[in-house]
């Protein structure tokens, strides 16, 4: 996964010295109220995220940006209205790979090209993931959960948010890497997971880290996280790689897209905006309560980022015969 490594040179330790960098000056202001697409339902982290985005950015742009939740369709619908939209700079997406590069990967029926049909702002934030077990597996490290799967009479059980998620291929990619067949349980969230990972229906999943340390319903053990260095929340908890799994790394992120053909100037401006919100005091605090890492990148290298997601989402999905149609 050597995309990992360019992307950790925008990830936690960069991500203060690319902030620090002198902005070029606007080129570009709204002269109307703007709109962000949050492809979810009101209430989630993705919509808090949203609203903290729009306020902010919209005070340094001087014009408000409304949050339109466009939920349905796994983000696809909100994604769609964004396409569709002129492309002017006053319609955004605040986009996941749940809309773009998974979707393609999976081979969803849309309406939109995820890949040429958007340009690419920033990616603005990581939220890291955890290996998560229960107590009836009685491991200690991600050397005895491998141990555990490899001596098992039956296939493990993996847990995940649901299918097509960021969970679900994570796990089908850690399968594949040791060459070990587990059998993939979706649930609706991840209350329901945890559940099962308690009462030992499922041994293990991949789960977002706030998700994890949230969780105070049982004796849920998290082994390691998906990020190269280690999180700051956990740092006695060992990376994957630190685990043995040598360049296991994700995470969950979060960028912000255009409608394709939104002329360079604004796109300029855009990235300006959102990458100088992601230096506010009020706005990093408010993002260390989500779990979630500031990041910040220029157009290219949101484009990379994409454009690697895609290769390696494809290429589990076609090892795994995993199908959303």
């Amino acid at each position: 996964m050597p995309y990992r490594r360019t992307l950790l040179a925008t990830s936690l330790l960069a991500a203060p010295l690319l902030l620090a960098r002198p902005a070029r000056a606007q080129e570009w202001k709204p002269d109307r109220p703007m709109r962000l697409v949050v492809p979810f339902a009101p209430g989630g982290a993705q919509d808090v995220i949203g609203r903290l985005f729009a306020k902010v950015v919209g005070e340094k742009l001087g014009q408000p940006i409304v949050v339109d939740n466009r939920a349905g369709a796994g983000g696809l619908l909100g994604a769609e209205a964004v396409a569709r939209a002129a492309p002017d700079g006053t319609t955004l997406l605040l986009a996941t790979a749940g809309q773009l590069t998974i979707a393609k990967a999976l081979g969803r029926r849309m309406s939109y090209e995820p890949m040429a049909d958007f340009a690419p702002i920033s990616h603005v934030l990581d939220s890291p993931l955890v290996l998560l077990v229960g107590p009836a597996l009685q491991v200690n490290d991600v050397a005895g959960l491998i141990a555990a799967a490899r001596a098992a009479r039956d296939p493990f059980n993996y847990a995940s948010t649901g299918l097509g998620t960021n969970t679900h291929l994570l796990g089908a990619e850690f399968a594949q890497r040791l060459g070990i067949e587990m059998v993939h349980v979706p649930y609706r969230g991840a209350q329901p997971a945890f559940n099962d990972l308690i009462s030992g229906a499922v041994q293990f999943m991949f789960v977002t880290a706030p998700s994890a340390l949230s969780f105070q319903g049982g004796p849920l053990r998290i082994l390691a996280v998906t990020t190269r260095t280690r999180f700051p929340p956990l740092p006695d908890t060992p990376t994957m790689i630190e685990a043995g799994v040598a360049d296991f790394e994700a995470s969950v992120w979060t960028g912000i897209s255009a409608p394709a053909r939104t002329p360079a100037p604004v796109i300029a401006s855009l990235n300006q905006a959102f990458n100088g919100a992601l230096a506010e005091p009020e706005l990093r605090s408010r993002l260390d309560v989500l779990g979630a890492v500031a990041v910040g990148s220029t157009p290219d290298a949101f484009r990379q980022l994409l454009d690697a997601d895609l290769v390696r989402w494809s290429a589990v999905t076609a090892r795994g015969k995993i199908s959303m149609e």
